[in-house]
């Protein structure tokens, strides 16, 4: 039965009160689904001028009222719905059974008793009016229905009224056990209150003792409350101080992460990665002043030949104008230079005064109206590229994240320079390949004429291999052959005959040798067919 009440009115049980109340409620409808249900079975029996299916479905109804409970409704709206349902059904009854003489009529009783047993004396007021005002409403319009005098009318009105008192007789002994289980839980209350003031009044007796000591302390924590007060108001003004900071330093946070968002589109830009210089800088100069919210934005070149910078794009944010051309002379401005040099960022608040910007001050400040610049400076392969201004007509304290802003846009115009020599190198690159394919397309003929020219030498070396291996190799053997003769011949007389046919022998050599040397020399062509016409070789041979 506890799971029963648990699956309905589990959400009350924080609330000793709330959960008696509830399991009232439920005990009610318990009592009313089962008179209800008994007096649909007797209905045959005692012939009740109620419809059968009336009491069923009131049954039914208070069934479901038992699911209003898992939602969340009071107890007291829970206890209206349940006597609103009671007092229509009374209603109903009444009307079927005879208006003002109906035996039903009584009941209207429960309904100022509910009330005030369930929710508060109040709510029974305006329900004790609601059944009186139900009673004239029936007075007045069911006044003629005739009583129903028959064989069963004593035992139905037996039945009704034994109804009415059995209902009020649980009702209130349901009321009764409740009220009963509240006070034994107040009583366990009570107790434990009991011991927690046994508790209390020992621990009245510890503080007592410690107040005195509190007291003795007292004098010496009031002076120390008076530094105490200093102190607040030393921190209370650190304090203060602190929220100025932080405030500032927020508002740079602020600030550093709109440039941060500046330089990642700068940097994502078509301009700078894949636009000419022109176009970039243009870009980069514009963006620069309206996120420095400056009046100038300028970037210049640094010319080692000349030692002098020359600006490439100027950006003037009010007139939204760029102009260029504009030269500086190092001679002129040596501290500038020299910290130019030095690579070191120049933040001159007061221009004209400062160390490195003060030369400006006749030649190019007071004409441009500047009061304030900010210079950093760029590099490319390692050395000074050149320098990006920013310049202020009004004075102007420049604050750390706008010198990292310049610097990082420095960075950019690195980048920037960087992507179009990229963009140059690429497209020499381009040129280069097609002249080398074109090259190489010349030189596949000029590899194929010189194979050419090698096959007609190596044919002539062949031919000048075969000359000297058989007609210069002839002369020469009988050359050598006559020598052999004199050397080992006794006749002086025939000497000179030898020696006429070892010169002959050495002329035909030296001929041969000579058409070989002027053929090599002219690039002529030179065979066998062009000594096939001389007689004494072909005779020799």
């Amino acid at each position: 039965m506890n799971a029963f009440y648990h699956f309905f009115i589990s959400r009350f049980e924080q609330d000793e009160e709330d959960y008696s109340r509830a399991r009232l409620i439920i005990n009610f409808i318990l009592i009313s689904i089962g008179l209800s249900w008994l007096f649909a079975l007797l209905h045959s029996q005692f012939q009740f001028h109620i419809p059968q299916w009336l009491f069923v479905s009131f049954g039914g109804v208070l069934i479901l009222v038992l699911f209003f409970f898992r939602w969340p409704l009071s107890i007291s709206q829970m206890a209206h719905v349940i006597i609103a349902m009671i007092w229509m059904s009374f209603l109903c009854g009444i009307a079927y059974s005879g208006g003002i003489y109906s035996i039903i009529l009584p009941w209207l009783l429960l309904v100022p008793l509910m009330a005030n047993l369930l929710i508060h004396k109040k709510a029974a007021t305006v329900w004790a009016v609601a059944a009186v005002l139900s009673m004239i409403f029936f007075m007045f319009f069911f006044n003629s229905a005739p009583l129903q005098m028959d064989g069963k009318a004593a035992w139905r009105s037996l039945i009704g009224n034994v109804g009415l008192v059995l209902v009020i007789y649980l009702f209130t002994e349901s009321f009764s056990r409740s009220k009963a289980r509240l006070l034994h839980a107040l009583k366990e209350s009570n107790a434990d209150l009991f011991e927690q003031k046994e508790e209390v009044l020992t621990q009245n007796e510890e503080l007592t003792q410690q107040r005195d000591e509190i007291t003795v302390q007292r004098h010496h924590i009031e002076e120390q409350n008076e530094l105490l007060r200093q102190q607040f108001e030393q921190i209370e003004k650190t304090n203060a101080e602190l929220e100025l900071r932080a405030s500032e330093i927020f508002s740079r946070n602020a600030t550093l992460e709109e440039h941060w968002h500046t330089l990642l589109n700068i940097s994502k830009s078509r301009s700078v990665n894949f636009g000419d210089s022109v176009e970039a800088l243009r870009d980069i100069t514009k963006t620069a002043a309206k996120s420095l919210k400056t009046h100038r934005v300028s970037v210049w070149q640094y010319l080692p030949d000349t030692n002098s910078i020359k600006c490439l794009l100027l950006y003037e944010l009010e007139t939204d104008a760029f102009t260029q051309d504009e030269e500086l002379q190092g001679k002129e401005f040596p501290r500038y230079f020299e910290a130019l040099l030095k690579e070191e960022v120049i933040p001159a608040d007061e221009a004209e005064t400062d160390n490195y910007t003060f030369e400006f001050k006749d030649s190019y400040l007071r004409p441009h109206h500047i009061q304030s610049m900010l210079d950093t400076p760029y590099f490319l392969d390692g050395k000074l590229g050149g320098v990006i201004c920013c310049e202020h007509h009004e004075h102007r304290h420049w604050l750390p994240e706008d010198i990292i802003f310049a610097q990082a846009l420095s960075d950019i115009v690195s980048l920037m320079f960087r992507a179009t020599q990229r963009r140059q190198y690429e497209a020499r690159i381009r040129e280069q390949k097609k002249e080398i394919i074109r090259i190489n397309q010349s030189l596949e003929q000029r590899i194929r004429e010189r194979t050419h020219e090698l096959e007609n030498q190596n044919q002539q070396l062949a031919e000048y291999a075969f000359i000297n291996s058989h007609l210069l190799r002839a002369p020469l053997c009988r050359m050598l052959g006559l020598i052999h003769l004199i050397e080992v011949s006794d006749l002086k007389m025939k000497e000179l005959e030898l020696v006429e046919h070892l010169k002959k022998s050495g002329d035909e050599l030296d001929d041969v040798v000579k058409r070989i040397n002027r053929a090599i020399e002219n690039g002529d062509h030179f065979g066998r067919e062009h000594l096939d016409n001389n007689d004494n070789f072909a005779s020799n041979l």
